[in-house]
């Protein structure tokens, strides 16, 4: 970790506490800053805030804080509180299982540690956003395809949210996703998927490569078709609850 993110790690948190104090039960830094994924000046760096309740009252008293952060590279946080997490882990079973795999305690309870993830509702939330996202795409590519900076955008942005999916992919075969998307890439392919233009999308993303508009149309094309293989495998996952 980076000497400038442990800085704006530790300043955030001295602000959270400080802000909710008897409230506050717990912040939670989670994603790829919490990862060797973390890429400085590009990643986002998320954090999760447990607090004993939730109300517009409660979340008023950061808002003066929110541009400061948002200049640190600091997405707005994500709040939740007890119920909410209780309530929530079978509707949103992918979001609470990325954040377990990554993630790392500043302050408070570890109640990620705690969570156990339905493998079936895992499986068709995966499918479903899979398959939906597919056709966002679709839509924005009739939006974008005519700039060739605005398609190579779309591309560049959608990639993160896809290797969410794909750590999920793993999880439902029973294998622990690694750490390192590049990886991820490796172990997804061991099932017969097909990832070069996925990685091709990755690099666009990283900007390890540039690409003119016929080449990026074309990326598109076998990108689309690569993650129709994906939620295609996913559909035809059979789940089992271990025993």
């Amino acid at each position: 970790m980076s000497q400038d993110l442990d800085q704006t790690l530790r300043h955030f948190a001295e602000d959270v506490k400080g802000i909710y104090v008897e409230n506050l039960l717990a912040i939670i830094l989670y994603g790829s800053a919490a990862s060797a994924d973390y890429v400085e000046g590009r990643s986002n760096i998320n954090f999760l805030v447990l607090l004993t309740e939730v109300t517009p009252d409660e979340l008023k008293k950061c808002t003066g804080r929110l541009p400061e952060w948002h200049k640190k590279g600091i997405s707005t946080p994500l709040f939740l509180d007890p119920p909410y997490v209780r309530s929530s882990v079978d509707v949103f079973p992918m979001e609470f299982l990325d954040m377990k795999q990554r993630y790392r305690l500043l302050f408070g309870q570890d109640f990620l540690q705690g969570i156990e993830v339905d493998l079936e509702h895992l499986r068709f939330q995966c499918e479903q956003e899979l398959k939906g996202k597919m056709l966002k795409l679709r839509q924005l590519y009739l939006e974008k395809s005519g700039s060739e900076k605005q398609l190579a955008t779309l591309l560049a942005k959608s990639i993160s949210s896809f290797t969410v999916h794909f750590r999920a992919l793993l999880h439902l075969k029973r294998i622990s996703p690694p750490h390192s998307v590049d990886e991820i890439f490796v172990s997804i392919s061991q099932f017969g998927l097909p990832t070069e233009a996925i990685r091709r999308v990755y690099g666009l993303r990283l900007g390890d490569i540039t690409l003119g508009p016929v080449e990026l149309n074309a990326l598109f094309r076998d990108y689309l078709t690569e993650i129709q293989a994906a939620a295609n495998f996913v559909d035809k996952i059979e789940v089992r609850q271990p025993t």
